[in-house]
This record gives structure tokens, C-alpha cells and sequence, in this order.
């Protein structure tokens, strides 16, 4: 399988990185990672720095956290569950990262002190903590980049192996797996989906990554404090999986699901 970012194989990106966050807050709280699902390995590995035209470079550094605080300690990071913090040895990389956090694991296999580079294994990917979009509890790692061990997120991509959207990355065979543009799909339908609790929202944006549907052709609104509604272009066959899931959740008796071609 090949690598794209910190999984072998397919990488799905289900809650982007830079938004505020609609499951918890009323979509007051920040985003400041990206959460990934590692749909062939869910071994989450020390990964390569991606440059801006595309060559990878391999990093090192020393794990400064290998842990899980209780909530009652009133340390903010009992949100992520058991997780690892990597600090990057000086110099390697033009940005201004500095730690990499990986979050919500099942498992760590890594110990405070111990050298990692690239391609280490770190952690099983988990739902610990207070994973986001945990109603169906699903697993996946946070994760996050900094410049200062208290500072705030930056943009992560440079280290995921992604785009900074929902979709699947990367392939489980030798060959990357491509978005499909919207001009060159058979047939397409507009979907509508809505209005959804946080936890059925969840469920949509999951599937929205399984379809590999970019910003172009998938996009979730805040209805009201606690209400969704998902739009998606798609294919006549995505559209099949759409009515499945609304099926199986009771969406198309609730009249929550809406369909019409357009193209």
C-alpha cells in the first residue's frame, strides 16, 4: 500500500482543518486540526514533510507527550483522549511548525523521550477523549500542528499528505485514487439532506468521505444551534449510497431526503 500522510493506504478526511466545529459549541469551537481516517491501516505512523511542489522529506524528532489526563486535572488536553506530541528537531522544514499532536488514539506505541522520524509507527487510531462527530463513535486521529507546545493550531496539511478537504486520499493500490470533477460525471443528481441532529450529520459527512466529494460537490450548513442540512452533487450511482443510508436511518420517511438531476 503506498503512504499518504500518517496511514498506509487510504487517508479520509471527514472534518476539515480551519473551521469552527458544528458538533459542539453551537459551532462556536475551533477546529485547529484535521481529522484523518486511515481506511486500509489504522497504524498511525511519524509522517514526511510535503513541500509545496509535491517532494516529500523525511523528519525527525523526540516524543514529548505520550499520554492520557484526566478531565478533573483541568488540563485542556484530556479532550484528546491518549495522544502523542512530537517535537521537531530545529531546522528541518521552511515552516514554523514545531510539535505535531496525535490525537483520540486506542492505543499509543511510543514512550516519552524515545526518537521517531518518518514512517515510525506512533499509535492506533481510537475515539478517545472527546472525539468531534463521536455520535456513532467512529475512529480517526486529530491531528495538529503548532509552533509552541500552548500555541494554536496551524495548518496541518503540510504533514497530513492531504488537501485541506473532505474526501479519501491515496490508494490502497500503487496508483493515488483522483477526485472525479463534476463535468465529468454520467449523470449527476443534487442532494439534500436535512434538517439533521449533529450526530446524523456525522453520519453524512462520513459517507461524503467514502464518495471522495470535495468542497466542489459537498457542503454541510448550520440550520440552527443544533440542526444541519447537506447538499452534495453526485453521481447517478453515489446517489444510490445516499438513499441507502437515508433508508437505513429512516431519512426518506421523515422526508428529510431530497433528490432531483440536474445534469
Amino acid at each position: 500500500m503506498t503512504r499518504t500522510g500518517i496511514f498506509k493506504g487510504r487517508v479520509q478526511i471527514p472534518y476539515a482543518y480551519g473551521r469552527f466545529g458544528w458538533t459542539r459549541g453551537g459551532g462556536k469551537t475551533w477546529h485547529g486540526g484535521i481529522d484523518l481516517v486511515g481506511l486500509d491501516d489504522p497504524t498511525i505512523c511519524m509522517p514526511y514533510y510535503t513541500a509545496a511542489d509535491g517532494t516529500q522529506k523525511a523528519v525527525r524528532g523526540t516524543v514529548t507527550r505520550a499520554r492520557k489526563v484526566d478531565r478533573s486535572t483541568g488540563d485542556p488536553t484530556w479532550e484528546w483522549g491518549w495522544y502523542v506530541c512530537v517535537q521537531l528537531d530545529a531546522a528541518q522544514t521552511p515552516d514554523v511548525v514545531n510539535y505535531l499532536y496525535f490525537c483520540h488514539c486506542e492505543r499509543l506505541l511510543v514512550q516519552v523521550g524515545q526518537r521517531v522520524e518518518s514512517g515510525d509507527a506512533l499509535a492506533i487510531m481510537g475515539n478517545s477523549g472527546n472525539a468531534a462527530l463521536n455520535d456513532p463513535p467512529y475512529k480517526h486521529c486529530h491531528l495538529e500542528a503548532r509552533a509552541t507546545a500552548t500555541g494554536t493550531g496551524l495548518d496541518p496539511t503540510a504533514y497530513s499528505g492531504t488537501d485541506n478537504a473532505v474526501g479519501t486520499y491515496g490508494s490502497a493500490e500503487d496508483t493515488p485514487a483522483e477526485k472525479v470533477p463534476v463535468d465529468e460525471l454520467d449523470t449527476i443528481q443534487l442532494v439534500t439532506v436535512g434538517p439533521l441532529t449533529a450526530g446524523e450529520a456525522a453520519r453524512v459527512a462520513a459517507l461524503a468521505g467514502l464518495l471522495r466529494l470535495g468542497a466542489d460537490r459537498y457542503s454541510m450548513l448550520q440550520v440552527d444551534a443544533a440542526h444541519f442540512a447537506a447538499a452534495m452533487t453526485v453521481s447517478n450511482g453515489d446517489a444510490v449510497r445516499v438513499v441507502q443510508l437515508a433508508e437505513k436511518e429512516g431519512w426518506d420517511k421523515r422526508k428529510l431526503y431530497h433528490s432531483r438531476f440536474v445534469g
